[in-house]
């Protein structure tokens, strides 16, 4: 923000204006009307550039500094005195609401920036299905043979091939996953099954990982209409995440898998004991190809994120450095 030539801009409009509040003839009405509706210019500048929070710090700062010099001509300009004291709760209406138009503004041209990347990934998905992954069946099918009849180095080599193309694949079927997203199908199903069902998937990389898991599930659950394939692919991700952070190292290798349900909704969290992600990166997760991750395609938290969204609900992450990272999946109502 210090390096923002907005910044300077802003916090040199309002002092030059203070200033020529101060000192310009307390006797002359007319500067000290001037100087008073310049401010607005700054308060909006500094709204349209920060948001509610700069529209609302700049119009409070304003009204600090002016409050001041209303007082002091109070006696000689009675009649502009009285208009300025009405002037101040303008200052902040200004700040208030052209931050709030600013902040709307600024998740709409995200929305449409998100909107315009999944139409590119889109036209380019068709393509690459057929330019990508017939090639790399060939390759995988000659690397296959090569690796029965080879041993020795040449074998590992050949297994080496297979396992790339393996990998290759995946960021594929991914990048499709994404692009071309499948209708939901519905059906009524408990959450817990579906939890469980990803644990038994992931056996193999929890005891490698040396990660103890811990689930707690409401009694009584209710079951809840949702693609379970769609859901699975969330619920698999997420956990696999947890497993991975919380195997990194530190006093507790724990993942805490909770279900909670309060009649409209049902809540899924996955919390591990891991390293956690840097606020500054946490709002990066959720854009295709960022990762985390060493080796990360950066598909998945977007593909998990689209999917809950499609269901109505919501995908949040809490992170706190040091001490590990909370993933929640809000989904609306429950069925009975």
């Amino acid at each position: 923000m210090w390096k923002q030539p907005e910044f300077w801009t802003t916090v040199a409009a309002v002092a030059v204006l203070t200033i020529g509040h101060y000192v310009a003839p307390t006797h002359d009405p007319f500067w000290h009307d001037l100087f008073r509706r310049l401010y607005y210019l700054p308060i909006i500048l500094a709204a349209f550039r920060y948001g509610l929070r700069g529209g609302l710090v700049t119009s409070v700062l304003v009204s600090l500094l002016f409050l001041p010099h209303v007082l002091m001509t109070r006696a000689m300009l009675l009649r502009q005195a009285s208009e300025a004291v009405f002037e101040i709760p303008l200052y902040l209406v200004v700040g208030v609401v052209t931050g709030i138009l600013s902040d709307r503004q600024r998740k709409a041209n995200e929305s449409l920036r998100r909107a315009e990347r999944l139409k590119t990934l889109g036209e380019m998905a068709a393509g690459m299905a057929h330019e990508v992954k017939n090639p790399l069946a060939a390759i995988r099918g000659s690397a296959q043979i090569l690796t029965d009849r080879l041993s020795g180095k040449e074998g590992e080599l050949a297994h080496i091939v297979v396992d790339e193309v393996d990998r290759l694949n995946r960021v594929v079927n991914e990048f499709l996953d994404y692009a071309r997203p499948a209708p939901l199908k519905r059906e009524p199903v408990l959450l817990s099954t579906l939890l469980d069902s990803c644990l038994e998937l992931l056996a193999p990389v929890v005891a490698q990982a040396g990660v103890t898991v811990k689930r707690a599930y409401p009694k009584g659950e209710h079951k809840v209409d949702v693609d379970p394939n769609q859901l699975r692919q969330v619920f698999l991700n997420l956990q696999l995440n947890a497993v991975q952070a919380a195997g990194t190292g530190g006093a507790t290798r724990e993942v805490v898998i909770e279900l909670r349900q309060d009649g409209r909704s049902t809540l899924v969290s996955v919390h591990d004991t891991g390293p956690g992600i840097p606020a500054d990166k946490l709002r990066q997760v959720f854009e295709p190809f960022y990762s985390t991750t060493p080796g990360g395609t950066g598909l998945g938290l977007p593909i998990a994120q689209r999917i809950v969204s499609e269901h109505g609900g919501r995908l949040l992450l809490g992170s706190t450095p040091g001490k590990g990272m909370t993933a929640t999946v809000v989904l609306p109502g429950g069925r009975r």
